[in-house]
């Protein structure tokens, strides 16, 4: 499955982590320890490997590293 549009990626974080996708925007950041995100590094890198699972797009850790918005992993998956 391909991603086509910002809005399928927010509505999957949406469903993934249990926030309302009003929440999320391309630039919610994973690293702000007062985001939308859990502060935990392990939880945000796992989410963020299993949304390039999702999209069919394979995430390495070391992609998974230089995240830091919802923005970016866009980027990573609709490449």
């Amino acid at each position: 499955m391909a991603i086509s549009e910002m809005k399928e990626l927010i509505e999957y974080l949406s469903e993934k982590i249990g926030i309302p996708t009003t929440k999320i925007a391309a630039n919610s950041s994973f690293n702000d320890p007062s985001g939308i995100f859990s502060s935990d590094d392990w939880n945000n890198l796992e989410v963020i490997i299993e949304v390039g699972e999702n999209f069919g797009r394979t995430i390495t850790d070391e992609e998974a590293e230089t995240v830091e918005t919802v923005s970016d992993i866009y980027d990573i998956i609709s490449n």
